[in-house]
């Protein structure tokens, strides 16, 4: 099985060459889509945040991680709980204890 890489996808593979404790024990590649790119480099910051996500998986006998790229995200004002609505106290007249 090949992999194909996908937009805002990629794969880590275990570092088969590693000889040092300071080289990675993965390594591997992401494929970012240019309109992300482009949407993230709109802001002024310094540092760009991506959000990484990452499966455990077993391909071709190895054992290696699917990882994928997203926007942070960000909690809008819809999404905010709705209130209940509010309940008159003092009127109780239809409850039979």
């Amino acid at each position: 099985m090949t992999y194909a890489p996908k937009p805002n996808a990629g794969m880590l593979w275990p570092n088969d060459y590693k000889t040092a404790d300071n080289q990675p024990d993965k390594r591997g590649d992401l494929f970012l889509d240019r309109t992300l790119l482009k949407r993230l480099m709109n802001s002024d910051a310094d540092l760009i945040k991506l959000t990484i996500s990452g499966w455990s998986k077993n391909l071709n006998g190895k054992d290696c991680l699917s990882i994928q790229a997203a926007e942070p995200y960000v909690k809008t004002q819809s999404a905010q709980p709705k209130a209940a609505p509010k309940v008159d106290d003092d009127d109780f007249s239809d409850v039979p204890f």
